[in-house]
């Protein structure tokens, strides 16, 4: 992010960009010293008011609040930048929130990627947001830009969203998700592609595609594939044993990641998978998007979800209302409950051979 851009005084000197006097413009006489005191004081007041409200920034950030990330301002076209009185402004409006969350922009992050992109990428959308704003309040309302021009909690272009308030988060959310679905279907679900076309542009992404095939991610630009590993981990799998095979996860499509199957209270390494700790009786959802294959042994139902492009995810440890065997499941959906042994053992493979799932788990 750039740093803050000065502020003008709004004061012309009659000269020109190259500092010499404006043709046809006569140059002014020395100011009175009188004049020039109460210049001098008219902008130390200023100075003093802008590095107020920029240490209530600071301020807020460590504690910070809440309400003002529930405003929901319509967007009825381009709006001009917010000024520092602006924000000064809605900053004494707002209630002192959690210190996780204090200004309820997180959440609001999740929901939003929930509804619009799809169940199960609340987390993932969260993590992007972080990536583009870190929820920092002086990006949110404009007061910084990215040195490409990128504004606001989603990071918008101004030419590519002019009809988006920038400086609303939930109108910005509303407008990034919405990008990220169209991502998503261009790439036919691949995760890793949609956050990439967010970072560089769909272009850029389709034309490495198509020139490196299978290798595009590592032609990406170095500021895209920290984005991605930021969000959703490096491309290259952790075996349980040392292999040199690379590849990304499935999820809706080739290159997703895993939603946590349960709300878990607790968790542990077990073998090549891991054990989940959750409530008898709780839900079990899909990790990700894919074909269900169900069978039954001493320990209970398997559920072996097939993800395409290699990966499959397996379940231990559910019962109740599973789906058919050969059904498709979505991300999300319910497949069961936890059972009596108040846990469930998650694997996860590639090409049939085990995978570290705690490097793909989302949420």
């Amino acid at each position: 992010m750039d740093a803050l851009s000065p502020i003008s005084t709004g004061i012309s000197t009659g000269t020109s960009a190259a500092g010499l006097p404006a043709e046809g413009v006569r140059q002014a006489s020395p100011a009175p010293a009188s004049f020039a005191a109460a210049l001098e004081r008219q902008l130390a007041s200023t100075r003093s008011k802008i590095d107020g409200v920029r240490a209530e920034i600071a301020s807020l950030r460590e504690g910070g609040a809440r309400s003002l990330a529930l405003s929901s301002r319509p967007s009825a076209g381009p709006t001009r930048p917010m000024s520092i009185a602006d924000v000064a402004a809605r900053l004494k409006s707002i209630s002192t929130g959690d210190g996780a969350d204090p200004y309820g922009w997180r959440q609001m992050a999740r929901s939003t990627g929930e509804q619009v992109i799809g169940a199960g990428y609340g987390a993932i959308f969260e993590r992007q947001i972080q990536q583009e704003s870190g929820f920092a309040p002086d990006v949110v309302f404009g007061l910084r830009k990215s040195s490409a021009g990128a504004e606001g909690i989603a990071q918008l272009m101004p030419q590519y969203y002019p009809s988006v308030d920038r400086t609303d988060p939930r109108s910005s959310l509303l407008a990034g998700a919405r990008s990220m679905d169209h991502y998503l279907s261009a790439w036919g679900g691949d995760v890793r592609k949609a956050l990439a076309s967010y970072n560089a542009g769909l272009g850029k992404v389709q034309q490495l595609v198509a020139a490196h095939g299978d290798r595009w991610e590592s032609a990406l630009p170095l500021e895209t594939r920290q984005y991605l590993s930021a969000i959703v981990g490096d491309m290259r799998p952790v075996f349980t044993k040392p292999s040199n095979t690379a590849a990304v996860f499935g999820g809706r499509g080739p290159g997703g990641v895993l939603t946590m199957p349960v709300d878990r209270t607790g968790s542990r390494p077990a073998g090549s998978g891991i054990d989940l700790f959750a409530q008898e009786g709780s839900t079990v959802r899909a990790p990700a998007d894919g074909t269900v294959h169900v069978t039954h042994g001493d320990e209970g139902a398997v559920l072996t979800i097939d993800h395409g492009n290699g990966w499959s995810s397996t379940m231990r440890g559910i019962e109740g209302d599973l789906p058919a065997d050969g059904s498709s499941v979505r991300r999300g959906q319910s497949v069961g409950v936890v059972d009596s042994g108040a846990r469930v053992a998650l694997g996860l493979a590639l090409n049939g051979r085990a995978v570290d799932p705690l490097r793909y788990l989302i949420g």
